[in-house]
């Protein structure tokens, strides 16, 4: 088992990848989101995590697993 962070798992693959414990608050990151100056860099933040999430959702070759604490982000929604 290995263990890393979205971030680090680029460029990488593996059979199989759980992306654990996402969260409204942390992905986005809600204090980020807040403190955006503008609506356009509120939106570039967002789609930015979104390219993280997908980099790190097809690090999969076999099988995806995705968990989240409370209710589901928004941004696996979209």
């Amino acid at each position: 088992v290995r263990i890393a962070t979205m971030h680090r798992a680029k460029g990488l693959e593996y059979d199989y990848v759980a992306v654990a414990l996402l969260s409204a608050d942390t992905i986005p990151p809600r204090k980020a989101i807040r403190e955006a100056v503008d609506q356009a860099s509120k939106r570039e933040l967002i789609d930015r995590e979104k390219s993280l999430l997908h980099v790190a959702c097809t690090r999969a070759r076999k099988e995806l697993r995705i968990s989240w604490n409370g209710s589901r982000p928004e941004i696996i929604h979209q």
